[in-house]
Formats: structure tokens, C-alpha cells, sequence
């Protein structure tokens, strides 16, 4: 199976610019996406949340030419309500199974404050049940994190991964560990074996880049680790933009140029 995709989320930032909404367009981004050379695309676990809605998820995917590098989820994973969370993905993940997902990213829901170690200990526990119930499906299941997981040294992120068993593993945006504080390549040392999934971004000097590049992030040192470990999961571009990321190039040639940085760092 290929390795590369491209996360969906620029292309949601691309359609609000544009004053259109996101799955209006998802044919024409997907399109562009094949015709740049990417393989995969991961998006949200929601489009499977019917049959019906994975099935036109699914065709919509087969007339661009292609696959899944996973699919993402959130959860309140750390509250009183955590199984229905845990439920509601175990059932999504069954029908993407069925149109060839190879396994879901989660990302557990902030709360605006740092979860205290009782909703930490709930959300490890859900977690626990979404890795185990996965697995049972033949699917991976990795822990993506943003910046609030982050602070205090990392503290939510340390416990999701040091208080869940081996079906839980890492969705590893790099990025996201270095904007939340962290080292990303001391983190990715001592967790590679634990990635499933990753998401690629760079910045430069700082702000996100208009696309896939060379920047503040060294991809040769993360590839480096990755090798180490063995790691042959998805190599997952995500584009983002805030406020001062440039906005130069149509987003076919971003997309082509995020493709041949994506070949020259990973080599593939």
C-alpha cells in the first residue's frame, strides 16, 4: 500500500476563504489531491457515520483514484459519557474498514483548562477500549495531540501513551509537539515504537508554511528516528494556514511541491 496522503483540513481553510463549504467541494479537492500524485487522503471518521454516508463517502474516494491513510476523530473520551464516545467510533470504524481504512486518529477533546488526573484516568481507560476494540477490527488506533496536551512537559500526552496498553499507538504530528513546547525529536526517540501515523507539516520561522517544505522542523532527524524504529505507517502531509502563512501559489502547484518535499524527505 502506498504511504503518502494529505489530511483534509487545508482544504476546509481553502473552501471557508472561498465563502463555499468544505464537502460542496470535496470532489474537486480530492481530484486536485490525485492529480498532485498523493495516493491517500485522511479525513473525518464522521463520513462514515451511516451506511449511507460511507458509501458516497466511498465513491466519491474510488472517481478520484484513492485510498484512506486513516481517518481522525475526537471524543470526550474523559468524562462520565466516555463509553458512548468509545461506541459511536467503535461503529464508524467499522464501515470504514469496509471501504479499506486502515485505522483511525483520535485526538481527545480539550476542555479550555488541563484534565485533572481523574479525567486523564477515565480518558486512559476509553482509550484502552477504543485501542482494544480496533485491534479486534485489524485496525490501528494513534493518539494525535495538539498544543493544550502539550503543556506542564507534555503531561496529557505522556499519560495517554504511559497509561494505555500496546493497541494504542501514536499519531505523531511533529509540528503540534514543537509549537506546544516539546521536543519533537526526543519525543519521537522515545515513543517511536509506539507511532502508527503521522502528520507532516513545517514552519518557517515560526508560521506555517504555505506548504510541504524545508523549515524550523529538521525532517531529516525525524526520518532518522523513524528508521530506527522500523516505523512503515503513513506518511500523512497536513497543511495548515493562520494569519501570516504566505498564500502565493495556486493550490494544485502547493500541493505538487508538499508531494516532491514529501519524496525528498521520506523518499517516497
Amino acid at each position: 500500500m502506498a504511504r503518502d496522503g494529505v489530511q483534509m483540513y487545508w482544504f476546509s481553510q481553502l473552501a471557508a476563504r472561498d465563502g463555499k463549504g468544505f464537502d460542496e467541494l470535496m470532489p474537486e479537492y480530492l481530484a486536485m489531491t490525485a492529480e498532485a500524485g498523493f495516493a491517500n487522503v485522511e479525513t473525518g471518521l464522521t463520513y462514515c457515520a451511516t451506511d449511507e454516508s460511507t458509501q458516497a463517502f466511498a465513491d466519491r474516494l474510488k472517481r478520484a483514484g484513492l485510498g484512506l491513510a486513516g481517518l481522525y476523530s475526537g471524543g470526550a473520551l474523559h468524562a462520565e459519557h466516555a463509553a458512548s464516545a468509545v461506541q459511536a467510533i467503535l461503529d464508524q470504524a467499522a464501515r470504514a474498514k469496509a471501504i479499506g481504512c486502515p485505522g483511525v486518529t483520535c485526538n481527545p477533546d480539550p476542555i479550555g483548562r488541563e484534565k485533572t488526573d481523574a479525567e486523564l484516568a477515565t480518558q486512559a481507560s476509553a482509550l484502552n477500549d477504543v485501542g482494544a476494540g480496533l485491534a479486534e477490527l485489524g485496525l490501528f488506533f494513534g493518539i494525535h495531540t495538539h498544543a493544550p496536551e502539550m503543556s506542564h512537559n507534555a503531561r496529557e500526552f505522556r499519560h495517554n501513551l504511559d497509561c494505555t496498553g500496546p493497541t494504542v499507538g501514536l499519531c505523531a504530528d511533529f509540528h503540534w509537539m514543537y509549537r506546544g513546547g516539546g521536543d519533537p525529536y526526543a519525543l519521537t526517540e522515545q515513543y517511536a515504537g509506539r507511532i502508527v501515523s503521522t502528520h507532516l507539516r513545517n514552519s518557517v520561522e515560526a508560521v506555517w508554511a504555505e506548504g510541504f517544505c524545508t523549515g524550523d522542523l529538521d525532517y531529516g532527524r525525524i526520518k532518522a528516528a523513524l528508521d530506527e524504529a522500523g516505523y512503515e505507517g503513513p506518511l500523512t502531509v497536513e497543511i495548515a494556514w493562520e494569519p501570516r502563512t504566505p498564500d502565493t501559489r495556486p493550490p494544485l502547484q502547493t500541493l505538487r511541491m508538499s508531494r516532491e518535499y514529501l519524496r525528498e524527505a521520506f523518499g517516497v
